[in-house]
């Protein structure tokens, strides 16, 4: 895939990415896991804001440049760890940001992970990669056929400290530590698609090479 230039290189500016952005990205924000209520540790409540400002701050970037006539934003949580709701412990939210997404439309279709897969391969102008996300459901009734939701996003900072940590000695915070650690696997390797930035050209097919993040 094309690489951005480095930052100090000529035409690094959002609007000179048209010629620089790879087809299809994705990105991991994996504060949201927290590090619980471990004493000198982040509390949770800033760590998830550090979550939400950073897939702002994105949003925010993208949609003020050259490639945001033509992109999709999909966020989802790579699993439903955070517990049940009031329907079925398997639910997530997911989101879809684009101009072409219906603006304040929400949803109550059933769609699953293979549904985001095959929505973003029917926007690439890819071949399923197997059965499953062949006979998916792909999110059709969250796009429109025009862009008529293209108005840039601005983001909402942060309503907490991002640096506030967790006080020692409270009751919670003593057996934090002795909970089982947080999988820390390198960037390239770890598991789930938290965000799919995908730029596409709905006259052109694009190849693309995709690899599992696991």
């Amino acid at each position: 895939c094309p690489t951005l230039p480095p930052p100090s290189s000529p035409g690094t500016s959002p609007s000179n990415w048209q010629d620089a952005v790879p087809a299809f990205n994705y990105l991991v924000l994996s504060n949201d896991h927290t590090e619980v209520l471990t004493p000198g540790a982040r509390t949770p409540r800033a760590m998830i804001a550090d979550n939400d400002e950073g897939l702002g701050r994105m949003v925010d970037l993208i949609s003020h440049s050259s490639i945001w006539k033509s992109s999709a934003i999909f966020v989802i949580e790579d699993d439903s760890q955070d517990g049940p709701d009031h329907v079925d412990a398997h639910r997530i939210p997911a989101f879809v940001i684009s101009p072409y997404a219906k603006q304040g439309l929400v949803l109550h279709n059933r769609y699953d992970m293979l549904s985001v897969i095959r929505s973003f391969e029917l926007i690439l102008g890819m071949k399923p990669l197997g059965f499953a996300d062949a006979i998916a459901t792909p999110m059709y009734d969250a796009f429109s056929a025009t862009p008529d939701n293209a108005a840039p996003f601005a983001y909402v900072p942060a309503k907490v400290p991002l640096v506030e940590s967790n006080p020692a000695g409270t009751p919670w915070g003593r057996p934090s530590p002795a909970l089982p650690p947080r999988r820390r696997a390198p960037r390239s390797r770890r598991w789930g698609w938290t965000i799919h930035a995908l730029s596409f050209d709905y006259g052109q097919r694009h190849r693309v090479e995709l690899k599992a993040a696991h």
